[in-house]
């Protein structure tokens, strides 16, 4: 008896989105598969002693990301400029994420944070707990994070609405595989 297989159609497929909003300490995280949010969380680099440990250790997270949520398409915010020794830490890691979703053979996508803003809430200059309340009324499982108790855990919080924002522009836009 033969066995009938079953092709998918482009319609069929789920797209996998992972929407990763850099840092050197705290890195948000999301993962939305055709309007679901499957996955979020804030991933955390303990602090090394050089630089070249906490690219490395932040590069592990990334490829355990990519290894454990099988995406199709890596969203990145892109860093902000500023002169000074961590912000050039961080523009760096965000190099090496876009290059390692490239050599994973992903489809990479980066977006500024005022395009993110404008994108989501409709002005650019929107604030980060702006940009929350507008996630929070689309997956209303995210509202526990967006009042804590201490100032600390909101700013902690902000980078996963920051990624779960640029997932959701990932899958409004629609990417095809």
């Amino acid at each position: 008896m033969k066995k009938e297989t079953k092709s998918k159609t482009k319609n069929e497929i789920k797209t996998r989105i992972l929407a990763i909003d850099p840092g050197t300490r705290n890195m948000g995280v999301a993962l939305l598969e055709d309007d679901t949010l499957i996955y979020h969380g804030v991933k955390t680099i303990k602090k090394r002693s050089t630089p070249h440990e906490t690219l490395e250790a932040g590069r592990k997270i990334i490829f355990r990301l990519i290894k454990d949520l099988r995406p199709h398409i890596l969203v990145v915010e892109k860093t902000f400029f500023k002169n000074n020794r961590n912000a050039s830490l961080l523009n760096v890691f965000y190099d090496e994420i876009m290059a390692v979703g490239k050599r994973k053979r992903l489809k990479v996508k980066s977006y500024a944070p005022n395009t993110v803003k404008k994108f989501i809430c409709g002005d650019g200059r929107a604030s980060k707990e702006e940009v929350a309340k507008v996630i929070v009324s689309k997956y209303p499982e995210l509202k526990v994070y967006i009042s804590q108790d201490r100032k600390w855990k909101e700013r902690y919080h902000q980078n996963m609405f920051d990624a779960v924002a640029l997932g959701v522009i990932g899958e409004i836009k629609g990417w095809l595989i």
